[in-house]
């Protein structure tokens, strides 16, 4: 895994700031470039779309040359920190940030969520993150979460990152990703698999040498693995309450909005649940 380009789609909502800092703190952390972008529409938004710019930029529209200027100030306001531009399209809102993040290319993207879908409302981060090719760190505008950090402090304990894995082969991007994380200074990855209620000691056993068969030999010291109980979606949301990661990383199965809905999907699930950031893999992403 290697991450160069982080794209940061900007709405000039509330969400705005938290993104840009998690944006900040990737792109230090990995030498990466941040590309700042906000999406303005073709034309006025008609009834048929107002919900989607409604949701998305708190029913806001900047002109052009607003929405240039706004973007110009972010880029003075990080400047010499990393490298950095600023892109302004125009045309809807999901296309765009997906053509932008195939263009550049992009190998992370972040973005907040203002929320999730609903018989009424189709989200934006959503529909991004189930079409998306590279991998998208996202979180809820309403969670409370400590400041996100990569990096542990000076002399502070190493910065714990969860990694749900249902043991499959669509898991592996996942799993790929958090051990090539695991080998940044000041990380501890822990990896989870849930097994069923019934489950014999016999089957947590096997499940566990899965798990640990996953870890590469170099990194036993910075990656554990555990094994819980349960239905997935519910006990993957109470460790994470219980042991405040400071995220999740989450592979991606269930692919289009369809399907999402007549399918269970516990990654859905759970990044809707979650306080702390969600990095989630597409199963087709490079390891």
């Amino acid at each position: 895994m290697q991450i160069r380009t982080v794209l940061c789609p900007i709405d000039f909502s509330g969400i705005d700031e938290r993104e840009l800092a998690i944006a900040l703190e990737v792109c230090r952390t990995f030498g990466a470039k941040l590309v700042l972008h906000h999406c303005l529409p073709a034309a006025e938004p008609g009834f048929s779309r107002a919900w989607e710019w409604a949701k998305a930029s708190q029913g806001k529209v900047p002109s052009e040359a607003a929405a240039v200027e706004r973007l110009r100030a972010l880029l003075d306001s990080v400047a010499g920190s990393v490298p950095a531009e600023a892109v302004v399209t125009s045309g809807r809102l999901v296309e765009s940030v997906l053509t932008l993040a195939e263009q550049l290319p992009a190998d992370l993207m972040v973005l907040g969520s203002h929320g999730w879908s609903t018989q009424d409302h189709a989200s934006v981060t959503e529909r991004v993150i189930d079409r998306s090719r590279c991998p998208v760190l996202t979180f809820q505008e309403w969670a409370v979460a400590p400041p996100f950090r990569l990096r542990a402090e000076p002399g502070g304990p190493p910065r714990r990152v969860l990694v749900p894995t249902d043991l499959t082969p669509a898991s592996a991007a996942a799993v790929s990703h958090a051990c090539t994380l695991a080998r940044y200074p000041g990380l501890h990855v822990e990896l989870l698999h849930v097994v069923p209620d019934d489950a014999s000691a016999s089957a947590c056993d096997r499940a566990h040498r899965a798990l640990v068969g996953l870890v590469p030999p170099d990194l036993v010291e910075t990656v554990s693995a555990h094994v819980r109980r349960g239905e997935p979606g519910t006990e993957i949301t109470n460790y994470v309450e219980v042991t405040a990661p400071a995220f999740v990383i989450l592979g991606e199965h269930a692919r289009g909005f369809v399907r999402r809905f007549l399918t269970p999907d516990t990654t859905q699930a759970v990044v809707r649940r979650i306080h702390c950031p969600a990095w989630v893999i597409p199963a087709s992403s490079g390891t």
